[in-house]
């Protein structure tokens, strides 16, 4: 349903009819939008990621964090989690094809992101 914006007699913009539920962006940013995420998704691309090796491409994330979020991703079925047969255990993490839908607009903001000015960007 599309929101309606009226103003009144003394101007006051009033909504009608406004969504009940979040917008495709807002529900697109739920799955996609934490902090870290795109940036998991973004190195599984090229194939299986052992944890280790996952944890030093995502420098800044602690690996507390990079795994609430990769438990979170394999929840959403957005990469896969296998436990490889070896001394010591180890474990790798690998892209679903589902999680492959979101590489072509992480490649845009990817892009986007790097047309942006200097000072523009926070860290």
């Amino acid at each position: 349903m599309k929101a309606r914006v009226e103003a009144d007699a003394k101007g006051r913009r009033h909504v009608h009819d406004a969504c009940i539920e979040p917008c495709a962006i807002e529900r697109g940013m739920r799955v996609i939008g934490g902090k870290w995420t795109g940036s998991v998704l973004w190195h599984l691309k090229d194939g299986p990621v052992r944890f280790n090796d996952l944890a030093r491409m995502i420098g800044g994330a602690s690996k507390k964090m990079i795994t609430e979020r990769l438990r979170q991703l394999e929840a959403q079925d957005l990469i896969n989690r296998q436990v490889m047969d070896t001394a010591p255990v180890s474990v790798q993490y690998e892209i679903t094809e589902f999680g492959r839908t979101a590489l072509g607009f992480l490649e845009e903001l990817r892009k986007w992101s790097e047309s942006l000015p200097e000072d523009m960007v926070n860290d």
